[in-house]
């Protein structure tokens, strides 16, 4: 009997060896977006073992951390790891190195849109968009360039050509304000004096790429691509530190003298690292979604063919689960099905699982606004405002999408 199995074994064997040995390459989509091929379930064992290992190292030192923190519970030694995240990132000599803040928040009649990235130079990607109680929208004198000059700044404060971004409490409070003149969409000659005074309050955890990414979707994504020593270089070169944090934007912005009360759901973020060259992505589309049931999500797709062609991104933060986050794990948005001729397609659907749970995303295009960022006007971004539907509960997107601009 089981010469018989071994003698029926070997030639299926042989025949499978046979197959995988043979198996063509498949060529990536578009020729940007890379597919699974033969290669593909070994390399995302490996790395999904690998990435695993790296995440449990990393859980087992900050219990350490704790542990042996400057008090009894550790609560001092975490609030100074959040310090060190918040604080500004030394920009060093390299030009391409990044250190940037970022607030996305948006209601059914209030938006707000603010970012600076600090560059070499005394140089800054920065914008300002605005909305307030259904009223028209109003940008940056300077949009839709995003290049500025930066002016003298005080220790740890983000400051330019009117904006001014400060950290009150780390992985708390940030203060958002601007004081200077911005124009009309409709009417880029019409110039309103604004005032705004904002404060940023934390509702949900932060959640950092380093460490909380999903170890089976980062696995996915990284085995399609092919590896190399100097693939592993390049990864580790274009590697940033990048975490975000769903909170509400609070306070008031006077528009001519008129004053209107803001209160919306925002996402905040720090970025910063050693490089960053908008010419290495091909695009992305990002979804910051806020629901009238309390929970928060953001969701995307990135494509930086050099080194990942996809790379899905993500977390749900859950309000009636105790304040949790959870990383996304897999999604079925595909940037090649949706505005690779860089028209973005006004209504469309999505499906994502997170948390053991899946979410379908229904979002329903209202209004856009583009700018161009990066040296040379490398890209173009379109800050488009949605409403959307998630597992039938209705609220708010910001949805960001980029393309090269060349």
């Amino acid at each position: 009997m089981l010469s018989f199995l071994i003698s029926g074994l070997i030639p299926v064997a042989l025949v499978l060896i046979f197959r995988y040995v043979n198996k063509k390459y498949e060529p990536p989509i578009f020729g940007i977006y890379q597919t699974k091929n033969k290669n593909y379930w070994l390399k995302f064992v490996f790395m999904y073992i690998v990435i695993r290992l790296r995440q449990l190292f990393n859980h087992v030192r900050r219990i350490l951390d704790v542990e042996y923190g400057r008090s009894a519970d550790g609560t001092a030694h975490i609030h100074q790891q959040d310090a060190a995240l918040e604080q500004k990132y030394f920009l060093g000599d390299d030009p391409l190195a990044i250190d940037a803040v970022y607030f996305n928040g948006v209601s059914e009649n209030d938006v707000f849109v603010c970012n600076v990235a600090r560059r070499q130079g005394f140089v800054c990607d920065a914008l300002l968009m605005l909305k307030v109680n259904g009223e028209e929208l109003l940008l940056h004198s300077n949009l839709p360039d995003t290049q500025m000059k930066q002016e003298p700044i005080e220790e740890g404060e983000y400051r330019v050509q009117g904006i001014v971004i400060n950290n009150f409490m780390p992985m708390r409070t940030w203060k958002v304000s601007y004081d200077g003149e911005m124009k009309s969409r409709s009417d880029p000659n019409k110039k309103v004096n604004v005032k705004v005074s904002l404060t940023w309050s934390a509702h949900f955890p932060p959640f950092n790429y380093d460490t909380q990414m999903s170890a089976r979707s980062l696995a996915r994504d990284m085995a399609k691509e092919p590896w190399s020593r100097t693939y592993f270089k390049l990864l580790k070169k274009l590697h940033q530190t990048h975490y975000e944090q769903m909170g509400f934007l609070k306070g008031t912005v006077t528009v001519n003298d008129k004053e209107h009360t803001v209160n919306i759901p925002c996402v905040r973020d720090h970025s910063f690292g050693p490089f960053r060259d908008w010419r290495t992505f091909h695009r992305y589309v990002l979804h910051f979604i806020f629901l009238e049931n309390g929970d928060s999500m953001a969701v995307g797709v990135v494509s930086q063919p050099s080194v990942l062609s996809h790379l899905t991104i993500g977390y749900v933060c859950r309000k009636l689960d105790n304040q949790r986050v959870f990383p996304v794990d897999s999604c079925d948005f595909h940037l090649y099905q949706h505005g690779e001729n860089k028209i973005m397609p006004k209504d469309y659907a999505f499906s994502f699982e997170a948390g053991r749970q899946s979410y379908v995303v229904r979002v329903n295009f209202k209004d856009e606004e583009p700018f161009y960022i990066g040296d040379g006007k490398a890209a173009v971004i379109y800050e488009r405002w949605c409403a959307v539907e998630v597992n039938g509960v209705k609220g708010w997107a910001c949805v960001e999408c980029q393309y090269k601009n060349a």
